[in-house]
């Protein structure tokens, strides 16, 4: 008999494994055996947020990133077989509107993460919806499916918005997972990119990776004031929710330069239009990517042999989620990854 087990969250940086019932499958619902699951950063959000904060996620199983192996299937379940290797579409929409039927379930307006409706990826046995599920290319790892369900398909979105015109060069701001994600897929695309973060630690992290260009915002503002491309970058991508950051990725492009916002800061205002004005700036937001996008990122995972999985230094078990948690809310470097069933 299958025994189900779970990262609960309790806020104020408390987590606990806990024993949990498994729900009998109802129609359209697979249930997946957890062979990798991320920990993303917008989880420690929720990991230093108090009870009242939480509401409706406190007491639930926290995470995002899963991957596996569908081990059972509903009633009405007709895209997937038992023994499909999947990844995740982490976002569950109303399932009935333009954007739903695009598989674009992150605009959708009804739109919720799958751990705030008790669907939490950090566990071994894993119930969802069918239409949540992504086929896992057969010659993609299980851990690069976590990437592909968040935090490099995040990377691959952004990417792919900051190069859709000509660009020659790209500064990507924070050196986090999403950072070094998306600063690697720039360089698959033969872009010239640069990491900016002030944190040495995470510099030499990117940098031990194959992150060629790592510097902290001094540095750069230097480069481009000394350099033959004074007018600045085209692109940037700023990934790290730094209310500073935010503002220096306009002030750091050139004239109608394109930045792509990917790091959330609770809605705190940083820019004032003035910086947009005069340079004619231009603005994206991106969030994760649609289905049918995941599929593309895969295949340009298996088209350029590419792979996350030189980000992972950190792998644990469901048990070892306290000290997990505890080692990423500290600012340890590098992707942190569950294996729940070894």
């Amino acid at each position: 008999m299958l025994k189900k087990k779970g990262v609960i969250l309790y806020g104020n940086r408390k987590i606990e494994i806990c024993d949990l019932p498994l729900k009998k499958l109802k129609s359209n619902q697979i249930l997946i055996e957890i062979k990798a699951a991320g920990i993303c950063g917008s989880d420690l959000h929720l990991y230093r947020s108090n009870k009242k904060k939480l509401g409706a996620r406190y007491g639930q199983v926290i995470g995002h990133e899963p991957s596996g192996q569908i081990i059972h299937k509903g009633i009405g379940v007709k895209k997937f077989n038992e023994g499909d290797r999947v990844t995740i579409n982490h976002i569950i929409g109303c399932d009935n509107c333009k954007y739903c039927f695009q598989g674009e379930t992150v605009l959708c307006s009804k739109n919720k993460g799958i751990a705030a409706v008790g669907y939490g990826g950090d566990t071994n046995y894993l119930i969802l919806p069918e239409n949540s599920c992504i086929p896992l290319h057969k010659r993609i790892s299980y851990v690069d499916g976590t990437f592909v369900a968040c935090t490099g398909g995040t990377a691959y979105n952004a990417a792919k918005l900051a190069i859709s015109g000509p660009v020659r060069n790209v500064a990507v701001f924070g050196l986090g997972p999403v950072g070094i994600s998306t600063l690697l897929i720039l360089n698959k695309f033969g872009v010239n990119s640069i990491g900016i973060d002030p944190n040495d630690k995470r510099r030499k992290f990117a940098h031990s990776i194959g992150v060629k260009n790592v510097k902290n915002f001094d540095t750069v503002k230097k480069l481009i004031n000394s350099s033959i491309n004074k007018e600045g970058f085209c692109s940037s991508i700023e990934t790290s929710g730094s209310k500073e950051a935010q503002s220096r990725a306009i002030d750091i492009l050139s004239p109608r330069g394109l930045a792509v916002y990917v790091g959330l800061s609770n809605g705190l205002p940083t820019i004032s239009p003035e910086q947009i004005i005069h340079k004619q700036i231009s603005m994206r937001g991106s969030k994760v990517l649609s289905s049918a996008m995941a599929i593309e990122m895969m295949n340009f995972m298996v088209n350029n042999k590419f792979s996350f999985e030189k980000l992972v230094i950190n792998k644990f078990q469901l048990e070892d989620a306290p000290e997990a948690f505890d080692m990423f809310d500290k600012g340890m470097p590098g992707k942190f990854i569950f294996l729940p069933n070894p």
